[in-house]
Formats: C-alpha cells, structure tokens, sequence
C-alpha cells in the first residue's frame, strides 16, 4: 500500500484528506437545510482532484450520518470506499453528536476502514477519539479514552502525533457553538500539554474553518461538506459559503502545512419534494 510521498527537503509526506460533518441519510438526495448532502459530498471529493495527488488517508470526523440510519452508513461506505480505491487509501472514522455508534462501527469496520482506534504512518501516530454521548450534542472523553490518548502518546515517544476527534476542545467564540463543545476539554488538554510529541489536534462539528497554535500545537477545525455555521455568533445561525474540506501534509520532521479548500461550485440543493 502507498503509505506516503516524497517531498525534496521533508522526507517522507503524509497527506491527509479531512472531511467531516456531511449528514448523509437514508435516501440518496434527501435534504438537511436544503442541502443535498450525499451529491455534495460526493461534490467535494471531486473537487479534490484540483490538488492535484490523492490522499494517503482520509480522517471522518463525524456526524457521518444526520438519520442514525443503518443504510446512511451503508451510504457512505459506498461512496467512500469507491473514492478510497483510486489510491488505496485508508479511512478513517470517529463518531460525532448525531451518529450511532453500534451500526457505525458494524459497518465501517472492514478495510479500508477504521473507526476510532489509532495508525502508525510513516513518521506520525494518527489518534481517533471517541467524544459521542447519547441524547447530549456535547461531547464526552470517558475516563477510558482519557487513558487510552495518555498512554498512546506515551508510547508514541518516537513520533509525531495528531489527534483527531468530533467536538471543539478550545473556544470558537460563538456562545451556543462553544455551549456544546467538549464537556471535559481541560482533561484533554493537561493530557495534551504533557506530551511534547504532539503537533496537531483536529476536529469536526463546528461547520467552520479555525486555525490557530496552542502551547506549539496546531489546533485545527474544518468546514463541513454540505452547510456552515456562521463564525462568532452568540444564537446559532447558518453562513452562506459553500461546502469545504481541509487537506493536510504532515512531513517527517513535525511541521504541518494545511489549508481548506471551498467548493466554487453552488451548495448542491435538493429537490423539492
């Protein structure tokens, strides 16, 4: 399997492939907010042919499916799977705040899918938390996934590390987004401050781009691929940019070079019913 690229300068690249939050259900072409989340997911894996490589590895990071539908899971599998194959390239999945765990983890369990767990590529340690809590958009680290990112990090001294999960651990600034973030986000981070081999922690959920540094780790969110979240509002309230997906390249010696990408395509609307 092709694992990595070549990169003059940076020895071995892992690129990545981000895209979270697209709500897909069980009808092909069925609407959330007007949008046709199954035509602009498959939009924005598309559009990723304008970077011109392909991923070694896709991160999911939830809210895969708005229905908690066993065939929502089914639809995302095939239509991942059929984008993964152009380059081998692994899956990987977390839950987010609307998904259902048990069929999730049923379905998307096969290569070249993974929920949650972790990978070991090229010079990094992938980390995939599980934050889902039932009946709570919130989000929740049990005390066993606290140990378990503890002692992956510990025993990942010789590598690089991203940590990937659904709900925001730092402010966005929006007073209802941030009153559903991660409910016990100083844990995740004293964990996260310990260990110096992190650079970077990424997440879904809050259907907008955010990009800053942290005590030298690079916190990182994504745009969803059907609608936003209109940044810095205190009551919740849609933007109007179109669909988006994040691409990452984690060299060999840390550094991460990022960057979202928005469709230049209209959201693709479904059809009234």
């Amino acid at each position: 399997m092709k694992s990595a690229s070549k990169s003059p300068g940076n020895g071995v690249v892992l690129r990545l492939l981000q895209i979270t939050d697209p709500h897909l259900s069980c009808s092909i072409g069925r609407a959330m907010r007007g949008v046709d989340t199954y035509r602009s997911l498959q939009d924005v894996l598309d559009s990723t042919a304008a970077l011109g490589w392909l991923p070694d590895a896709i991160l999911a990071t939830g809210d895969l499916v708005h229905d908690e539908s066993r065939q929502g899971y089914e639809n995302f599998r095939e239509l991942m799977g059929s984008f993964a194959g152009r380059n081998n390239s692994r899956v990987f999945t977390l839950p987010g705040n609307h998904d259902d765990p048990q069929p999730m983890q049923e379905i998307l369990a096969d290569h070249p899918f993974q929920y949650c767990g972790y990978a070991d590529m090229a010079a990094w340690r992938l980390i995939f938390l599980d934050t889902w809590l039932a009946v709570d958009a919130g989000g929740l680290l049990r005390d066993s996934e606290l140990k378990r990112l503890d002692e992956l990090l510990s025993g990942a001294d010789d590598q690089h590390a991203l940590v990937c999960l659904h709900h925001h651990p730092v402010d966005m600034g929006s007073r209802w987004l941030d009153s559903v973030g991660l409910r016990n986000a100083e844990q995740f981070l004293e964990i996260i401050d310990r260990h110096t081999n992190v650079r970077g922690v990424v997440w879904g959920h809050v259907h907008q781009e955010y990009d800053k540094l942290r005590n030298g780790v690079r916190y990182l969110s994504s745009p969803s691929t059907c609608v936003q979240f209109k940044p810095r509002q205190n009551d919740f309230a849609l933007d109007e940019r179109p669909p988006g997906f994040r691409w990452l390249e984690l060299a060999a010696d840390g550094s991460i070079n990022t960057s979202v990408e928005w469709l230049d395509v209209p959201t693709a609307k479904a059809a009234t019913r």
